[in-house]
């Protein structure tokens, strides 16, 4: 099963290309062609490297009922997961009136697009920036990952902005998101179903990397709510944190010194994704409590996936491995896949999507020395 299908119109691509952050549904996802803008916007900032921040804010779509939205890559699709990913990187960057513009507006949209059952659907432009009054909405491709990426997004929002006020008005909203499609999905085993009910009728797996996300989108809530005198709720949602934790621990087989993407797979994968890439995924998202399995997960990775840093094992970059790689001190590979993601920029700017640009930035982020909070 694969998540994050694309279908790419682009000169060197043609057909359905498989990427993605985390598996979860069998079906495709459809999604319209992304074409190359005819001018790239600042792709490269005066230092060198693709000036990702920039780069970001130029996909926030400016007008249209998704107006505050964001494509995954220029005259694409909107996928709110994939937002948050690239949002996330750039908050700590911003001063007050662009965390107001791209970061506010956005969770103000993302929450009145809610249904109401709290999960949320993507939304595809068939004429891109053209018209972007003409949309048709999808169903994403999980609800877990979905919602807990927006509770990373609004407790860094709220701790930069110190914007107490919208706290006060969006706090039940948030709460209610993060019962509906988190506390409700945990399954009998302590992981999250990657769907709410009815969809967790036709997959309802536990998956490595949406629960590393959940993890953190728990406890960093959790940290919030205690911060804001709510500390019943932060003792609740921590204790799903927790448990999750245990859970994530229960997939990693010491027979092959790896995690099982989910809980249904019966053994480890080799395959580069989810298999290896997956491995990963506690370490970036700093599930502490699997800290002890860290090295033997990144060693999985390395041995069975070489040269993923020269970015021949899949079309994506898959940005995120590049980000684990600074977090682990190993620079001339962090470095390295920069420098592959850079020339992909240039030569397929499509491939470069709006999550991948997310966790290149982070990726800068550590080698720079500053804090990835």
């Amino acid at each position: 099963m694969k998540r994050r299908n694309f279908f790419l119109g682009t000169a060197a691509l043609s057909g359905t290309i498989l990427s993605g952050m985390s598996p979860s549904i069998a079906q495709t996802v459809d999604a319209c062609a992304l074409t190359p803008p005819t001018a790239p916007t600042s792709p490269t900032s005066p230092t060198g490297g693709i000036n990702a921040i920039a780069e970001i804010k130029a996909l926030r779509i400016p007008t249209g009922p998704y107006a505050g939205a964001y494509e995954i890559a220029p005259n694409g699709l909107s996928n709110w997961y994939f937002t948050n990913l690239g949002l996330i990187s750039i908050v700590q960057y911003l001063d007050a009136p662009d965390l107001d513009k791209y970061i506010r507006t956005y969770l103000d949209l993302y929450i009145s697009k809610l249904e109401p059952d709290m999960s949320i659907k993507d939304v595809h432009f068939p004429f891109g920036r053209a018209n972007t009054s003409s949309f048709t909405l999808a169903m994403a491709d999980s609800d877990d990952s979905y919602a807990a990426t927006t509770l990373t997004l609004a407790t860094r929002y709220l701790r930069a902005s110190q914007n107490w006020a919208w706290w006060d008005k969006n706090k039940t909203r948030l709460k209610d998101m993060a019962y509906r499609n988190i506390a409700l999905a945990v399954k009998p085993n302590g992981l999250t179903s990657v769907f709410q009910a009815p969809r967790n009728q036709t997959n309802n797996a536990g998956y490595l990397m949406d629960n590393s996300e959940v993890y953190r989108g728990l406890r960093d809530f959790a940290v919030m709510l205690r911060e804001r005198g709510d500390a019943a709720d932060a003792a609740y949602y921590d204790s799903f944190a927790k448990n999750i934790a245990t859970a994530m621990a229960t997939l990693f087989s010491p027979a092959s010194n790896a995690f099982r993407m989910a809980d249904l797979s019966t053994q480890t994968e080799t395959s580069f994704y989810p298999g290896t890439t997956c491995q990963v995924f506690p370490q970036v998202f700093g599930v502490t409590e699997c800290a002890p399995y860290y090295d033997r997960a990144w060693n999985f990775l390395a041995v069975n996936s070489p040269s993923w840093e020269t970015g021949k094992l899949d079309p994506f970059p898959f940005a995120v491995l590049g980000f684990a790689a600074a977090k682990r001190g190993l620079t001339t590979l962090a470095k390295a896949q920069q420098a592959t993601i850079e020339k992909t920029f240039t030569a397929n700017r499509p491939l470069v999507t709006i999550n991948e640009l997310g966790f290149y930035q982070r990726t800068k982020s550590v080698l720079s020395g500053r804090t990835d909070v």
